[in-house]
C-alpha cells in the first residue's frame, strides 16, 4: 500500500477550463478528491476494519450486456470474448430497475457517483428513468458507451447537468471502423457536436485503447478532438492478461475460492502495437499544451516496455484501493468485487441489501487477501490507475 502524502491540487490549465467550462462537475471532482482522501486514510489506519467499512463512494451499474456493436477487440463480445460463449438468457437481460431505483433513493443522502456501463447502457429499458432519479439526487454519473445512441437522448441530457460521457473511439475514421464497424466513427462525432451545441453541453471525455491499427495516429487524433471540444482524453494502453497470468488466476479462484472462472479468456492476448512508435506519439502529444486534459496509465512514455513486456508487473500503484471504494453490481443482481472478472460472486441484491453485502464475511476474507496481494490478472487494471491514492489529478 501507498504512503498517502499531502494531496496536490493540480492547477494545470485543462483543470482551469474544466472549472469555467464545467464548474458544478469541477465541484464534484474536487469534493470527490477530498472524500477519497479520507477513505484512502482509513483504509491505511484501519486493516481490522474491513467488515466496517463506510458506505460505497462509487457505485458501479453493469445495466445490460447486450451491445448494438460487435468490436473484435471487446472482452465481452470480441474474438476472445466470454459472453459469446453464454446461453443467450443469461446475457440478454438487464438490471432490475427496482434494485437501481433502491440504490439510488436510499443512497442519495451521500450522493455517491455511479458508473453505468454494459455491454452498452443507453440500451437500458429504464436509462430515463435512471437519468432523472440521479438528477432528483444531484448525483454525478459517469456513462461509458460506444456513443451511437446518443441523439435519442438529447432531450435528457439537455436537462440533467450530472449526466456526464465517457465515449469509446479507438482513432479516427479508418482506424476507429476497422475496429469497431463501417460508419460509426461519423454517427459518434456526429452526436457528440450534437451534444456539444447544447447551451450547457454536458462533460465529454474519449477513451482511445491503443492497438495496433491505431498507435501511428494518437497525436493526431487528440488534435481532432480538440476540434471537437472534447474535455478529456484517456489513453488506455490495451488492457490484457498472458497465458501464465491466466493459468496462476484460474488456480487462485478454484483453490482459494472454490469457483471456476472464465470470464478471464476474453483478456487473453499479447500487446503487439509498436512499442517505439507510442513512445514517439505520446513524447509528441506531452509536448505541446491542449485545452483538454490527456491522460495515460503510463507516468513516462518510456514505461510503456515494462508495461507489454512484463504482464504480471503494474505500470504503477499495485495495491486496489477500489475494494474500498466502490461497488459493482452484475445485470443479474450479483454483487461482484470485480466487474471486469465477475467469477466471484457475493451475494444478490434481490435478496440482501447493498451495504449488508458490502460489508458481509466474504467481503472482508477478499478484502484481507488483497491487502497482501493483487490477484493474478490484476496488474493492467485501470482500477488500480483510476482509483490510485497518489493519482494528483482530478
Amino acid at each position: 500500500m501507498q504512503t498517502i502524502n499531502p494531496m496536490p491540487i493540480p492547477l494545470k490549465l485543462s483543470v482551469l477550463r474544466l472549472v469555467y467550462a464545467h464548474p458544478l462537475y469541477a465541484r464534484h471532482l474536487i469534493e470527490k478528491k477530498f472524500r477519497f482522501r479520507r477513505r484512502f486514510r482509513r483504509i491505511a489506519k484501519c486493516p481490522d476494519k474491513d467488515n466496517a467499512v463506510l458506505p460505497p463512494l462509487v457505485y458501479k451499474f453493469i445495466l445490460t450486456l447486450r451491445c448494438n456493436l460487435n468490436c473484435r477487440m471487446c472482452m465481452l463480445w470480441g474474438e476472445r470474448g466470454w459472453c459469446k460463449k453464454e446461453p443467450r438468457d443469461t446475457t440478454s437481460g438487464e438490471l432490475d430497475w427496482d434494485i437501481v431505483k433502491r440504490i439510488v433513493s436510499q443512497s442519495g443522502h451521500y450522493r455517491p457517483s455511479y458508473i453505468l456501463s454494459g455491454g452498452e447502457p443507453l440500451l437500458y429499458s429504464h436509462f430515463e428513468d435512471l437519468a432523472e432519479s440521479l438528477g432528483k439526487t444531484r448525483s454525478f454519473a459517469y456513462i461509458c458507451t460506444n456513443g451511437l445512441l446518443l441523439d435519442r437522448f438529447k432531450d435528457t441530457i439537455s436537462k440533467n447537468p450530472y449526466l456526464t460521457f465517457l465515449v469509446s473511439l479507438d482513432g479516427l475514421r479508418d482506424e476507429n471502423d476497422s475496429l469497431r464497424g463501417k460508419g460509426v466513427y461519423d454517427k459518434v462525432v456526429e452526436n457528440i457536436s450534437l451534444l456539444k451545441a447544447i447551451k450547457r453541453p454536458p462533460y465529454i471525455g474519449i477513451q482511445f485503447t491503443i492497438y495496433p491499427d491505431n498507435v501511428a495516429i494518437m497525436y493526431d487524433f487528440c488534435r481532432e478532438m480538440a476540434r471537437l471540444k472534447i474535455d478529456w482524453i484517456l489513453l488506455n494502453p490495451c488492457w490484457f492478461i498472458s497465458e501464465t497470468q491466466a493459468k496462476e488466476y484460474e488456480s487462485v479462484m478454484v483453490n482459494d475460492f472454490g469457483v471456476r472462472p472464465k470470464t478471464h479468456s476474453g483478456y487473453l492476448s499479447v500487446p503487439d502495437f509498436d512499442k517505439e512508435e507510442f513512445v514517439k506519439q505520446l513524447r509528441k502529444i506531452r509536448d505541446r499544451s491542449w485545452p483538454m486534459q490527456v491522460s495515460c496509465y503510463l507516468k513516462e512514455p518510456e514505461h510503456v516496455y515494462t508495461y507489454a513486456d512484463t504482464p504480471e508487473v503494474p505500470p504503477g500503484n499495485g495495491f486496489c484501493y477500489k475494494q474500498w471504494l466502490r461497488l459493482d453490481i452484475a445485470p443479474d443482481g450479483e454483487v461482484c468485487p470485480c466487474i471486469q472478472f465477475p467469477d466471484l460472486k457475493f451475494g444478490n441484491l434481490k435478496e440482501k441489501s447493498a451495504l449488508e453485502i458490502w460489508n458481509s464475511p466474504s467481503y472482508e476474507r477478499f478484502r484481507k487477501i488483497l491487502r497482501k496481494r493483487c490477484l493474478p490478472v490484476c496488474s493492467k487494471c485501470d482500477c488500480l490507475y483510476l482509483y490510485d491514492a497518489g493519482r494528483k489529478y482530478l
